[in-house]
Formats: C-alpha cells, sequence, structure tokens
C-alpha cells in the first residue's frame, strides 16, 4: 500500500523581522501581477548570472544560490533557530541596504532566506537572489523600493540547537542502540550521529545535495518494525526529488550510498518528523519524537 507522508508543524507562517532587510512585507497594488513580476525578476537574475559566467542552484521558486562554500553541516529546519552573518545589496543598484549578524528562528525571516536556509547546509557561504516577491514586494521598504530583487551575501554559520533538541537526540539515539542490540545488528555510527545499514551495495553514482534522486522507502516506528506505517515511491522522473528536499535522515543516508544500493537507516526524531509527527491516509502515521525506521532504494539520480 502506498501513502503519501505528510511531515508537519516545521514552518510556521508568522513573519516578525529583527532587521531591515529580513522580514517581509507584501502588499498589493490594483495593477500588480506577482506573477508576472516573478517572471520579470528571474529573467534578470538568470540573465546576469548566464552573462557573468556564475553557476548557481536554480530553486523551483525562483531564487538562485551562488555557493562559494558549502558546508558540511545539516541545513536548518523552518523552527530552528540560525547564526548568520550576512549583507543585503539591491540587485538594480548594488547598494547596500543592511548588514551584520542575525540570530534567529527561520520562519521568521522574509521567504527568500527561508529558502536559502532550509536548503544550504550549515557551514555554507553563498550568494543568494532573491525575486522581489520573497522579499518586500510591490511595497516600499525604507531604502529598499518596491519590486525589487535582493542580493544578500551569506555566512551560515550553524543551526542553534537548543538544550530540549539535546535531550531528545540522546534519549531516541538510546533507544535505537537498545533496538539494534536486541537484535544484534551493528551499524555504521555517522558522524552526524545517525545510525545506518548498507544491506545492498550498489555500483553507481553517489547523489549530491541538490541531485534529483529516484529512491522508494518504507517508513516503520522503531516500536513496532512488523508493517509499513507508509510507503512512499518516487522512482519516476516525474516524482523525483532533490536530495535536500528530503528529511534529515534521508539528506544523510542518500549521501553515503550508490545508485543502486539500499539502506536501512535508524533515525532519531530530530532527522525524522520530530515534534510534529507525520500524517499518511488521513491518519497518523508517526507520534511526535518518534524514532523511525527507513528501508530505503536508491534507484538512480535525475539528470538536471
Amino acid at each position: 500500500m502506498k501513502k503519501n507522508m505528510k511531515r508537519v508543524g516545521w514552518v510556521a507562517l508568522v513573519l516578525a523581522g529583527i532587521s531591515l532587510g529580513l522580514y517581509s512585507c507584501i502588499g498589493s497594488g490594483d495593477n500588480y501581477d506577482s506573477g508576472q513580476q516573478l517572471a520579470t525578476d528571474v529573467a534578470a537574475i538568470d540573465n546576469f548570472l548566464d552573462g557573468n559566467g556564475l553557476s548557481a542552484i536554480k530553486d523551483a521558486t525562483g531564487i538562485r544560490m551562488v555557493i562559494t562554500k558549502l558546508g558540511n553541516g545539516l541545513p536548518a529546519l523552518g523552527s530552528d533557530s540560525v547564526d548568520v552573518d550576512y549583507v543585503g545589496t539591491l540587485f538594480s543598484t548594488g547598494a547596500q541596504f543592511d548588514a551584520g549578524n542575525t540570530k534567529g528562528i527561520v520562519s521568521n525571516y522574509i521567504d527568500g532566506w527561508k529558502v536559502a536556509l532550509t536548503t544550504l547546509p550549515s557551514g555554507s557561504e553563498a550568494t543568494i537572489y532573491i525575486p522581489s516577491i520573497y522579499g518586500y514586494g510591490n511595497v516600499d521598504k525604507a531604502s529598499i523600493p518596491a519590486n525589487s530583487i535582493l542580493v544578500f551575501n551569506i555566512k551560515f554559520n550553524r543551526v542553534l540547537i537548543t538544550q530540549s533538541q539535546i535531550a531528545q537526540f540522546k534519549k531516541d539515539t538510546t533507544a535505537i542502540t537498545t533496538y539494534l542490540q536486541g537484535k544484534n545488528i551493528t551499524p555504521v555510527i555517522d558522524a552526524t550521529g545517525l545510525r545506518y545499514v548498507v544491506t545492498e551495495q550498489g555500483a553507481g553514482q553517489i547523489p549530491g545535495w541538490y541531485d534529483r534522486v529516484k529512491i522508494k522507502y518504507d517508513v516503520k516506528v522503531l516500536t513496532d518494525d512488523t508493517r509499513a506505517v507508509a510507503s512512499v515511491d518516487q522512482t519516476t522522473d516525474d516524482a523525483a526529488v532533490r536530495v535536500i528536499d528530503n528529511i534529515h535522515a534521508l539528506r544523510i543516508g542518500l549521501q553515503r550510498i550508490h545508485v543502486g544500493s539500499k539502506i536501512t537507516i535508524y533515525a532519531p526524531s530530530g532527522y525524522a518528523y520530530g515534534p510534529a509527527g507525520a500524517s499518511a491516509g488521513g491518519g497518523i502515521a508517526v507520534p511526535a519524537n518518534t524514532p523511525v525506521i527507513l528501508e530505503v532504494e536508491l534507484q538512480g539520480i535525475v539528470s538536471q
């Protein structure tokens, strides 16, 4: 039985900024067409990048990221707090409108930052090109004119982990270790703390953060490994998703195996569905703060 898993609760919809360049205010003029403005902005950004020979990660939203240093940490979740150094400039003139260091919850920032911080590994340094609708839209904001494309040079220093997250991680990994010992399973213990076993070794390529992959996987809760609470099949070209668009456990695990491999991942809740849990088929599939087992098959990488 195939069910679609839905991770809930990570991203709040509140926009409560803490600095001039970081909170959103989108207005609506009588003749304002946000779709047309987005298309215009994206075309301008892409023409600039192409004209200057800059290679960028192109997000489906239209946001572009030129990565100068790829970090080795995990991206933030919407509910995480982050530590970021930044300089904000206007795409049209290069004028600086803001700079500094910020520590705040990802969901409190403008939409362009939400996309960047949840898709860039922590430790990364990048230039982010943000179409106006993901910044301040068609509203003048101090030194930022309406319909301005924003450019941020950011240094994503780290995700700020809370004491409660640390305590939950320890509780979950203790439960996972007990489970594995009871089953006489000897896992690989990743530097991230994730436990996994490669059950079948493939010979293909190892995917990276931004590769689109064909995968299928079953989800089981650690306390009942006799049945899958959901099965996900993303093995067609149309269904393939980027490694970065998955939960942390899959983000990590998929970058440890070759195409053609199968891997069983034992994921603490913070790397899975967290305090919100997950639903499938109209009901709760994974309760809050529940470690899970992911049985994953990596079938291919889709050309970009």
